[in-house]
């Protein structure tokens, strides 16, 4: 393999790995790129079980793997005599592990799910190693299931109507896709959509926008906190850069993307591009129906301690996401995000909070990103529109 997608970027990058929400991807130079149409077991060696791949999808398929079994590239793979990994050698057993889960993931799919991909490594492991046979104990309920349970009682008893349906998850936990909710939605795509431009300040406001550079820290799970520079045009290019110990970026100019941290340059691959540009988001008040397909209004839903309605779309082949508004104001209140692989679905939950007017654009000066392996608190203090900013600052940086 170019590179096994277990080893978490903090190994190189300390505090960077947890704002990127890249991938659980070892920081490794670039390798060559597979040959167009070529799988797995023609373009690299000892593949055994996953021969069948394109050979572009098998970067994606490890770092699934690795973030649900809560590994790295370690886990599975030894190094050589030079330092590297040699991804080839079958000299841990538990590389024999895998190979034998993936065969009882897909013979389970095949038999009981007529092919369907329902059964998958997040079935059991749930980002840990040894996968517990017991039921779990039970959680205090979020407040936000505690309203939902409320709401849901008044409309039985014929109150208030049930305005909430099944509970969303709490703050910073990744949410699931939209429950059925026990009103049905009187709203249309369209209604929603205009509700939520015309509370960020109207379309015209928003067309004028031409870049947005936002100044801030981000703090990670860790409590670890940085100075944050995030760079944003119209056409989708967005910079993030992070000034720890080393500096870090990461940019994608809306069809690939790269990360550098110390001088190391690395380009992004699959899952990994599309969540580098999750966060380009200054227009999608008024191109939203540009970017999304099939988008349906779902069910009413709780987030962030607000009563929401939930509109879901298709982003890409890659992406499907869950938008969520406050039924109140009409603003964002939360996106979430499933990043297709190979072997099963990745979650990036994007949470806005503290809107503040920006030249006549409600603007979100705290943002909250919790992907599969990280948590990182965006607080912005400081945030300008429509300043030049040079193409060259999304070009990939050549290594030092």
């Amino acid at each position: 393999m170019t590179c096994c997608a277990g080893s978490a970027l903090a190994r190189f990058t300390g505090v960077a790995a947890l704002l990127f929400a890249l991938s659980s991807t070892a920081f490794a130079q670039d390798a060559p790129r597979p040959a167009a149409g070529a799988t797995s077991g023609e373009r690299y060696k000892n593949i055994q079980v996953l021969k069948d791949l394109p050979g572009d999808q098998l970067h994606d398929a490890m770092t699934y793997m690795a973030a649900t079994v809560g590994g790295n590239c370690q886990t599975c793979h030894v190094r050589g005599a030079d330092g590297e990994f040699a991804y080839e050698k079958d000299d841990n057993d538990r590389k024999m592990t895998a190979r034998t889960m993936i065969q009882m993931v897909r013979s389970i799919n095949t038999q009981h799910f007529k092919g369907e991909d329902r059964v998958a490594c997040a079935t059991c492991h749930q980002g840990r190693r040894e996968p517990s046979p017991l039921t779990p104990l039970a959680q205090p309920l979020t407040p936000d299931q505690l309203a939902a349970l409320a709401e849901r009682a008044a409309g039985r008893q014929g109150g208030a109507p049930a305005a909430a349906g099944q509970a969303g998850a709490g703050r910073g936990a990744a949410a699931a896709p939209a429950g059925r909710g026990a009103q049905r939605p009187a709203e249309t795509v369209d209604e929603v959509l205009d509700k939520y431009v015309a509370a960020l300040g109207g379309r015209d406001a928003i067309a004028r926008l031409t870049s947005r550079v936002r100044r801030g820290t981000l703090t990670n799970r860790t409590g670890q906190t940085s100075p944050l520079t995030i760079e944003e045009t119209a056409a989708g290019r967005i910079r993030v850069t992070l000034a720890s110990t080393p500096g870090s970026a990461r940019a994608t100019d809306g069809t690939s993307a790269w990360t550098e941290s110390g001088g190391r340059v690395r380009t992004l691959d699959g899952v990994e591009t599309a969540n580098a540009g999750l966060q380009a988001d200054m227009l999608l008040g008024v191109d939203i129906k540009e970017k999304y397909a099939a988008l349906a209004v779902r069910a009413y839903e709780r987030a962030n301690g607000k009563a929401v309605v939930v509109v879901e779309g298709r982003r890409s082949a890659a992406a499907a996401e869950t938008l969520y508004f406050d039924r109140a104001s009409g603003l964002l209140v939360r996106r979430s995000v499933r990043l297709n692989t190979p072997m099963g679905q990745l979650p990036v939950q994007i949470d806005y909070d503290g809107y503040r007017p920006v030249d006549g654009v409600l603007t979100p000066f705290e943002v909250r990103v919790t992907d599969w392996e990280s948590v990182s608190v965006e607080t912005f203090s400081d945030i300008t529109h429509n300043q030049p900013i040079d193409a060259a600052r999304f070009a990939r940086p050549a290594a030092k």
